[in-house]
């Protein structure tokens, strides 16, 4: 981890002192003997698997040690000693330049080099030129992290057992003060609050926020002596760690709104976390247990953690130890183990587009009404821009595997893996199954599925809606209404939806309704009871049995183009 781990070395006298040094000299332990030594890479039990968060396609960095990354993808890197950027594949140096910690969108970076007389001097690097930010009359200085103004925020050595958080801005450095003495300031957001750690009294360090000249104490979680701040988000969500020096346990910690949140661990007794971003989605690190207690990395969202490991494919060839940067796309950089190499690499995750609720397929084209998604794979999340309901419409089964596939969300890829589709099918392309609706944006979070225009129930997020099952076949048309809540249309992630199909690909159309579907003509419903009945024999008859008021309603299912 880029900041701890550089607070760890920097400040290591004074936090051999302090209940929070165990932890992070374990977790350096840790790395150095990952690194060094021999490493069996065990296999992430399944049970760990979250459904709720996105897979992810990896990207190798090759043998560097990832730091920060701003919301264009960039990432910096470390290699031979030198800062350098990654762009895309393509590698710029940070010259004159030994680390470099955090960048901006504008691309400008900060760190910390060391000088000709083995001294740290802060600097910030913009269009291949340094410029040094001094000690604010110390001897020393470093930069952790740099908003999208060009706000700095750092810690300056006053003299080698003294050392302030500072703030540096228009060519001037402020001295941020402390809660008792000595202390750092580890990240900054675009509000200009800064988060990071002070002294309260020897052997005890707490997490800080400061904002226009005051700071605060965010304090620790219950029954905690000790706490760091590494980050904090546009919202004022700040993160990092409490611990406890007799229980020897650290947990990835939240402070949002004077409430302190236990982000938990996976399995293990410590966890850190150390990146966020403005969609509340935390990064760090993690021991688990049955595995040697070696790092995991991590990403929490919504309440729940999941080990990265368990994300990306079973086959990779990885072992990802720490996460240490996310970015507003959901983009995340780390360090890990590269099976093709046995030693540590940088890595990049992008998460696959259709694989959660966060980064949906998007529609291909718009037309004469209807939002179109073109060669789709079945058990994806899609999502339509909506009003109060939108209706789904099934289209032709996918004869190959091109053109189409949906259109990509911001900061998300299609994946590009071979799936096995039927060249010809025998059968039409239908719905099977809804896995899938949307949590967080309704009141009651109950919706009303309806075929035909009469309802077949009513749905939580996280009940599969199973066609098959409750009417006996698949359908072709549905509509889900009950939003309580007008969803912008022209919000391209208004509502995702994930759904299965009887095909591996396949296309369908859907559109927004602002109100009650129409019933559907009788001589619709006797054409499509026709079909429908004609099909069911093609596919799994379900066990369920509807009342006998929907029991019928699924000839509403058009067939139409």
């Amino acid at each position: 981890m880029s900041k701890s781990e550089e607070h760890m070395k920097k400040f290591k006298k004074m936090l051999e002192q302090a209940p929070l040094s165990a932890f992070v000299q374990s977790c350096l332990s840790l790395t150095a003997s990952a690194v060094l030594g021999f490493i069996v890479i065990e296999p992430v039990n399944a049970a760990t698997f979250n459904t709720g968060f996105a897979s992810y396609a990896i990207t190798d960095l090759g043998q560097t040690h990832t730091y920060g990354m701003n919301n264009l993808g960039q990432v910096l890197v470390a290699q031979n000693g030198v800062g350098w950027i990654w762009d895309n594949g393509q590698m710029t140096e940070v010259k004159d330049s030994t680390w470099a910690y955090q960048m901006n969108s504008s691309g400008q970076v900060v760190g910390r080099y060391l000088s000709e007389n083995w001294t740290d001097n802060a600097y910030l690097w913009e269009n291949g030129k340094r410029t040094d930010l001094g000690y604010f009359g110390g001897i020393s200085s470093n930069a952790s992290d740099i908003n999208d103004a060009g706000q700095i925020v750092g810690v300056f050595k006053i003299t080698n057992n003294t050392f302030n958080p500072f703030l540096w801005q228009n060519g001037q450095m402020i001295d941020l003060g402390t809660l008792g003495f000595n202390g750092g300031a580890m990240g900054i957001n675009n509000q200009g609050q800064v988060v990071g750690y002070s002294g309260l009294a020897f052997g005890i360090t707490h997490a800080f926020q400061w904002e226009n000249g005051k700071m605060i104490d965010l304090g620790t979680l219950p029954g905690d002596n000790g706490s760091i701040a590494y980050d904090i988000n546009d919202s004022g969500q700040a993160i990092g760690y409490s611990s406890n020096n007799i229980t020897k346990q650290s947990h990835a910690t939240l402070w949002s709104s004077g409430q302190v949140t236990d982000l938990g661990t996976l399995g293990g007794n410590q966890s850190a976390a150390v990146a966020i971003n403005n969609k509340g989605q935390v990064v760090g690190f993690d021991t688990t247990t049955g595995n040697g207690g070696l790092n995991h990395g991590f990403i929490w969202e919504d309440g729940q953690m999941a080990d990265v490991n368990s994300l990306i494919a079973a086959d990779s060839g990885w072992f990802l130890q720490q996460v240490t940067g996310i970015n507003d796309r959901g983009q995340m950089v780390g360090v890990g183990i590269n099976s093709a190499t046995g030693k540590k690499h940088g890595f990049m995750l992008n998460p696959i587009c259709g694989s959660s609720q966060r980064n949906p397929l998007l529609p291909d084209n718009f037309e004469d009404g209807w939002h179109s998604f073109k060669n789709v794979a079945s058990s994806h999340w899609f999502d339509p821009p909506a009003a109060a309901g939108f209706t789904f419409k099934i289209g032709d089964a996918a004869a190959s595997s091109s053109g189409g596939s949906g259109g990509t969300g911001d900061g998300c890829i299609v994946n590009k893996s071979p799936s096995a589709v039927t060249p010809n099918p025998t059968e039409p392309s239908l719905f099977t199954k809804i896995l899938g609706l949307p949590s967080g944006i309704d009141a009651d979070e109950l919706f009303n599925v309806l075929v035909g225009g009469k309802e077949i129930g009513k749905f939580k997020p996280n009940e599969v809606v199973d066609f098959v099952a409750l009417l006996g076949y698949g359908v072709s048309e549905f509509s889900v209404t009950g939003i309580d809540a007008v969803i912008d249309p022209k919000n391209p992630l208004a509502f995702p939806i994930k759904l299965e199909s009887n095909q591996d690909k396949f296309s369908f159309k859907m559109r927004a309704i602002d109100g009650a579907e129409a019933v559907p003509e009788p001589s619709e419903i006797a054409g499509i009871v026709t079909a429908a009945a004609f099909f069911a024999g093609l596919l799994l008859k379900g066990k369920r049995k509807l009342e006998d008021d929907s029991a019928i309603e699924i000839a509403s299912c058009q067939t139409k183009s």
